[in-house]
């Protein structure tokens, strides 16, 4: 038996697991280190397969980076951004596997969950479809927006493929087999309403809730607040978008590619569209990206900037000298969000994370 090692690509290895945390913090709008573990150990396969020179999708390669990255998060955090997302949190997903004694024995959902996911999944879908072409367009952004929810749930490739392929259905020919409780169908409303909401809510969409609305069952009171929910959601999300797309630039002045790709990723990950195009329009002419003290986030939005900050400072795989400088970077965007007190602890917890994370892919790799 051969004791000679294979070759690794730590750097590769360093880029996903970067990449992935980057979309794990916009996913949940906040830095959850015990997230961001679940996260790694649902792509610990990606991450080893990196680290032996054969990764797989990168952001690089907007959608099915993305569709792989909605699936697994989809157990732990679906991501917030995605219209329905309050849905998979309800259950709504085969990626949760096995639950209550059944996963003592086995980690595969029982057919009745199957079939649960399949009816009840295919209904929330329809109903996304239905919403996002009620004004007469069916753009590029609403089929991703469709996959991504397809790739949270889970679904047999077969129903993905054809949930995948369908055109929105008039929302007088929605059918939901086998019913839907409160809950859940409160959570189809709400995410309908984000759908409609994130690009400028159209008169012919909110009819359109409201037919799907009342083939529902649900009064009301329980619409309007459900609309006010999604309003909300968008409201709260500009402010944390645009410090987001900031401190990523921020943090990756002076390299311009990477500026570019990954603060339209952070400005298309955190921002609804109605919002991001005045964001992209200002990367796009390569305008400068400056601290002006403009933002005001709560605590949790602060951390979330200020990880998603960092995370571009170690994917750049910096020397000693360069990382000093990239702290001292980091630490001006936690001054101008109002704490720099937090800064320096950050940093230690990601580093951490990020260091038992990549040790464990090349482990992993080494012993194949």
């Amino acid at each position: 038996m051969s004791t000679e090692l294979s070759p690794l690509n730590p750097l590769v290895t360093l880029v996903t697991l970067c990449e992935d945390a980057f979309f794990g913090i916009t996913a949940t709008g906040r830095l959850d280190l015990e997230m961001l573990k679940a996260l790694a150990a649902r792509r610990s396969a990606a991450h080893r397969a990196a680290a032996l020179g054969s990764p797989g999708p990168a952001l690089a390669d907007w959608e099915p980076w993305l569709l792989s990255l909605c699936a697994a998060t989809a157990p732990i955090a679906p991501p917030r951004w995605m219209p329905m997302a309050e849905v998979v949190e309800a259950g709504l997903s085969l990626e949760l596997g096995a639950r209550g004694v059944r996963s003592f024995f086995t980690s595969k959902p029982s057919e009745k969950e199957i079939m649960r996911v399949r009816t009840s999944g295919a209904f929330a879908v329809r109903v996304l479809a239905s919403v996002l072409g009620a004004a007469g367009q069916w753009s590029a952004e609403s089929r991703l927006l469709r996959a991504a929810l397809v790739a949270s749930l889970g679904l047999p490739e077969d129903d993905a493929r054809v949930l995948n392929g369908e055109g929105p259905f008039p929302p007088g020919a929605l059918e939901l087999h086998g019913g839907c409780d409160a809950k859940l169908a409160r959570a189809i409303i709400r995410g309908a309403f984000y759908a409609a909401m994130a690009d400028g809510m159209d008169p012919r969409e909110e009819q359109a809730i409201a037919g799907i609305a009342y083939k529902l069952g649900l009064d009301i009171d329980t619409v309007n607040a459900a609309r006010t929910e999604a309003r909300d959601q968008i409201e709260v999300s500009r402010d944390f978008g645009e410090a987001c797309v900031d401190a990523v630039r921020f943090m990756l002045d002076g390299d311009p590619t990477a500026s570019e790709r990954y603060g339209i990723a952070a400005a298309r990950l955190t921002l609804p569209s109605v919002s991001r195009r005045e964001a992209i329009t200002a990367i796009n002419v390569g305008g400068p990206a400056l601290l002006a003290k403009k933002h005001k986030l709560d605590r949790r939005q602060r951390e979330a900037v200020l990880g998603l900050a960092w995370i571009m400072a170690l994917y750049q795989n910096p020397t000693l000298t360069r990382r000093a400088e990239l702290a001292a970077r980091h630490t001006r965007i936690a001054a101008d969000l109002g704490d720099e007190s937090e800064a320096v602890d950050l940093r230690f917890a990601l580093d951490r994370l990020i260091e038992v994370e990549l040790n464990a892919a090349l482990v992993a790799a080494s012993t194949t």
